[in-house]
Formats: C-alpha cells, sequence, structure tokens
C-alpha cells in the first residue's frame, strides 16, 4: 500500500493496480501510477498475481479464476486499512489484469470506478500455447473461455477504456468492443501510436494522466 502524505485519521481514496499476465507489482508503469496518485491524495494497493513477483505459486498454472480470487482477496485486504475509504474503492488494470478487473467490477459493487488498459474479451491458443515464451496449461485457455466478459461488461459503468492503435498483442477492436457494451458514463481513448504497454515517455504519461483526471472525478469528485 501507498498512502499520500496527510494527517492522522484522514480516510483516502483507494485504487487498486491490477498488472498483466506476465508482470509484477514492480512494472515501471504501475510504480509511476502509484506515485502520481499519492500526490493527487489517493491511495494505491500494488500487488502480485498468483505466480508473479514475489508471490507463491507458478505462473504456468495461472487462471482466470485463480487471478479473481486472488483480487477478491486484494480488495478484502484494502479495506482492512483504517486509513482507506471503503467508499472510495477504484481499479486499474492492464492487458489480462484489466478483464480481471472488469470481471471483478461487474460482480462488486464496493468498486466505484474504473480503469482499463488493453483489455482482451478473448484469450486463443495458438501454437503450443505460449505467452512471452511461458507455456501455460491448457487450463488457462479452457477457463477463460468459461467467462462471458462482453455480458460482464454490460453491468460496468464509470469505465475509461484506453487502448493502442498499435497493440501488437490485444488488437484494438477489442477495447473498442468492450467499450460498446459498459453503461455511461464512459470514456474512450485511443491512443493511436501506442504499443500494448505505452511504452512511449509520452504515450506513459498521456494514460497516466488520463486515469488520474478520471480517478479525480469519480473518487475524489474534484472535476
Amino acid at each position: 500500500m501507498v498512502f499520500p502524505k496527510g494527517a492522522d485519521n484522514v480516510k483516502f481514496p483507494c485504487v487498486i493496480l491490477s498488472h498483466g499476465l506476465v508482470s509484477s507489482k514492480e512494472s515501471s508503469k504501475y510504480m509511476a501510477l502509484s506515485e502520481r496518485f499519492a500526490e493527487t491524495g489517493v491511495a494505491t494497493c500494488r500487488f502480485d498475481y498468483h505466480g508473479c513477483g514475489a508471490s507463491g505459486g507458478h505462473i504456468e498454472e495461472t487462471t482466470l479464476t485463480i487471478r479473481l480470487d486472488n483480487i477478491n482477496a486484494i480488495v478484502d485486504y484494502v479495506l482492512h486499512y483504517r486509513a482507506v475509504d471503503p467508499e472510495k474503492i477504484g481499479i486499474i488494470g492492464s492487458s489480462f489484469g484489466a478483464t480481471t478487473a472488469l470481471i471483478k467490477s461487474a460482480r462488486d459493487k464496493r468498486i466505484k470506478c474504473l480503469s482499463l488498459w488493453a483489455t482482451p474479451y478473448r484469450l486463443a491458443k495458438e501454437g503450443d500455447g505460449s505467452i512471452d515464451s511461458i507455456v501455460f496449461r491448457g487450463d488457462i485457455y479452457s477457463d477463460f473461455a468459461t467467462y462471458d466478459v462482453l455480458s460482464e461488461a454490460k453491468k460496468v459503468s464509470r469505465a475509461l477504456v484506453i487502448h493502442g492503435g498499435m497493440d501488437e498483442v490485444v488488437p484494438c477492436i477489442e477495447g473498442k468492443t468492450i467499450y460498446e457494451q459498459i453503461q455511461n458514463p464512459k470514456r474512450l481513448e485511443i491512443i493511436e501510436e501506442g504499443d500494448h504497454v505505452f511504452s512511449a515517455p509520452s504515450h506513459r504519461d498521456k494514460v497516466i494522466n488520463l486515469a488520474l483526471n478520471w480517478f479525480r472525478r469519480y473518487l475524489l469528485k474534484t472535476e
């Protein structure tokens, strides 16, 4: 947990950062998000999913169901902090972590708003089933197929959808399709030359600022 500097007995909004399939809480993107949000008066929670970073288990075992169990536990963990305002919880998710965040938000009314980055609604097995040179068990594909992500999107509102126009991992059309299903209020931002992780510094700064303004609006209500 990263909290803003503030007086004792202050309750802060909190944004949970849901990383991608083969990423971790030490992602430079999420480190930058934590720093910027703290400056704005918003706490953040970075964590490692099953098999990633400092977490136990093996990443080859992971499934969407496992990750939903993980984020369920994280939301409960965050709400144990007295310094967290339980009425002001949001999630930012990236890639597989965005799909996880979407479904969690659809099923948990404690999540008040979210931002979805480079979000897939399908996961097709190709070749040997490897992703970033990691060979996943077949369960990740069959498990993903049990979820109707677009139907889940219909239960979500107050969502900012961001996608790179040049995303080489998750086609931009997937983010646009998810956006079409989400309820208002919502917003879609396409970073025209952006890749899957918004690696260009100008793209990274832009998506962080977009997310920051979105959460200001729906958690801080300053806009």
